[in-house]
């Protein structure tokens, strides 16, 4: 049986960790609701910027533009959207484990792999899939200038025939308890890449000047760019989300463990005081 210093000294550790894991939760939390609070306000851009896309999109002759429609797929890009810190349950293993599987089952003959996020990026460092490109350490005030140059270097590979495809795996946000592993297709702009609210639509007919044409090139990479946005803001949150679970689970589990800490204290502490009354009565009787 432990002594009472040991015992005592496992309550006062593992109570340091609970009081961490507290800590660690409400910084959770607070982070979530930001993140909350900025997907729900480029829900609303990214929506109405969905919309106007696709509606121009009605007025493109497929055929005029590769991003319309479907050709032989024999280099697919796909860009894991990962997370940039531990301590957050098993969000992480989750996402490698279907980005590789997904990756696998490609069938694709090549594979460019571009992966955002500190975590996912020295997962695959590690695989025989080795990143094309690899973008982490990203602070979410400053992704869209990152994102901009990526996106762009993708559209100009996609047209110039180097990609056929672009992919995205990531984990989609609903609430703080659903999240979803996913994999959506950012171009080619298939009836699969409508990828936001439909009801934004509008049957309304337009007259366009300039042509549709030209604003369909000119809100392209716009619209590449606002979209893995929304994705990588969604990843963002589903990770605050799983971390502050994580460590509230880690925070009660530690004062499960202090009470039983403390009850095999009283415990002991019963049996000594047993064992030296029983002494003193065994003493006065010689």
């Amino acid at each position: 049986m432990a002594s009472l210093r040991d015992i005592r000294q496992k309550i006062k550790g593992v109570s340091s960790t609970g009081q961490i894991t507290n800590a660690m939760k409400m910084m959770s939390t607070a982070r979530l609701n930001r993140a909350i609070d900025l997907l729900k306000q480029s829900k609303v851009y990214s929506n109405k910027l969905s919309a106007m896309f696709h509606n121009i999109k009605r007025h493109i002759t497929p055929s005029k533009h590769r991003c319309l429609s479907k050709e032989e797929i024999k280099v697919s890009c796909i860009i894991v959207i990962g997370g940039e810190r531990g301590l957050c349950g098993g969000f992480n293993q989750d996402l490698h484990r279907f980005a590789y599987e997904t990756i696998k089952n490609n069938r694709t003959k090549e594979i460019k792999l571009v992966t955002i996020g500190k975590k996912v990026s020295v997962f695959f460092s590690k695989t025989d899939i080795k990143p094309y490109r690899k973008i982490h350490d990203l602070n979410i005030k400053e992704a869209k200038d990152s994102l901009h140059d990526l996106c762009n270097e993708l559209i100009s590979l996609y047209l110039d025939k180097k990609i056929d495809e672009i992919r995205v795996v990531y984990t989609s946000f609903t609430s703080a308890t659903k999240k979803s592993l996913t994999q959506q297709c950012l171009l080619p702009l298939t009836d699969e890449g409508n990828l936001f609210s439909k009801n934004e639509s509008s049957n309304i007919e337009f007259e366009f000047n300039p042509s549709p044409d030209f604003i369909f090139e000119n809100l392209l990479p716009k619209y590449i760019q606002t979209t893995l946005f929304r994705f990588l803001l969604e990843s963002n949150a589903a990770e605050q989300s799983s971390r502050m679970t994580a460590m509230t689970s880690a925070t009660d589990r530690a004062e499960e463990i202090v009470d039983d800490l403390k009850l095999q204290l009283n415990r002991s502490r019963q049996a000594l005081i047993t064992q030296e009354i029983s002494e003193v009565i065994s003493g006065s009787q010689i």
